[in-house]
Order: structure tokens, then C-alpha cells, then sequence
């Protein structure tokens, strides 16, 4: 006869369920809601160690327990202000680099600059050229034109 397995499939529909699956994580549910209720709990864990923790418990890999629902709150509060300074500094100064623009430009960038403004004075003088062109040819041929029926 084949043993049966006591152990769970993975399932992303249990990884995401917000219902707790067993009393252990009802009651850390539970406690941990009334632990940050309290707001003075201390964890035993290391700043390290809760950090792993909370990604695998993030993760769905370690189940949640009081530490996790105690920090919860703080951790949601700094990422969002985290969210809101994203491409600024620590100070809320945009994020630029202004060492560069200090420093001016270096011999290879003034050659491509000098280089793109050639590139579009050469553009604007054929665009120019072209416009003299077909306005001389529309002349000749108005003459021409004109001359013909003159004849006829």
C-alpha cells in the first residue's frame, strides 16, 4: 500500500490568500494587530535578521508571525515616502549630476557638437539651394509657357 503525503502543493491562490490557513497564523494575525495597536513592542531579532525575515515572509516562503505584523505599519509608511522622493537626494533636491555640468565640456563632446551644428547649417543651405532651384524652374517654365501660346 502507498504512504500518503502530508505535504502541501504549492499553490499561488494559498500564497496570496489573505484568510489565515491555520490557527498558528490567526493568532499571530491576531497578536501582531494588537501588538502594533500597543505600539510598544521590542523584537528579539537583529535589524539583519528581521529584514530577511520580512522578505521571505513577504515572499510567502516563512510563515508571518508577530515580529512581521509589528513592523508592518512602519514599513508600509516608509515606503510610501519613499515612493514620493524617488529621483530626488536625501535633502528632496532633484537628482541630477551637476559635477558634469560644472566641468564643461570635454574635446570629444565639443567635436560632435561642432560637428551636429556643420551637419545642420550643411541641411539648411541645401534646403534653401533647393527652394532657389524650383522657383528659377517654375519661372522658365512660365516663360516658355508664356511664349508658346504668344505663338499660337
Amino acid at each position: 500500500m502507498a504512504k500518503k503525503t502530508t505535504k502541501k502543493k504549492f499553490s499561488f491562490k494559498n500564497m496570496f490568500n489573505p484568510k489565515p490557513q491555520t490557527v498558528s497564523e490567526g493568532y499571530a494575525q491576531l497578536a501582531g494587530a494588537q501588538i502594533t495597536s500597543k505600539g510598544n513592542y521590542k523584537s528579539p531579532k537583529t535589524g539583519l535578521n528581521q529584514a530577511k525575515d520580512d522578505v521571505l515572509m513577504d515572499l510567502g516562503v516563512k510563515e508571518k508571525d508577530q515580529d512581521y505584523y509589528a513592523r508592518l505599519d512602519d514599513r508600509i509608511k516608509r515606503s510610501r515616502e519613499a515612493s514620493k522622493n524617488l529621483g530626488k537626494d536625501i535633502f528632496g533636491r532633484p537628482a541630477t549630476d551637476r559635477s558634469a555640468a560644472a566641468r564643461g565640456e570635454t574635446a570629444a563632446e565639443r567635436a560632435a557638437r561642432l560637428k551636429k551644428e556643420a551637419l545642420e547649417k550643411r541641411k539648411a543651405e541645401g534646403k534653401e539651394r533647393r527652394k532657389k532651384f524650383y522657383k528659377q524652374k517654375d519661372e522658365r517654365l512660365a516663360k516658355l509657357k508664356a511664349k508658346l501660346l504668344n505663338l499660337a
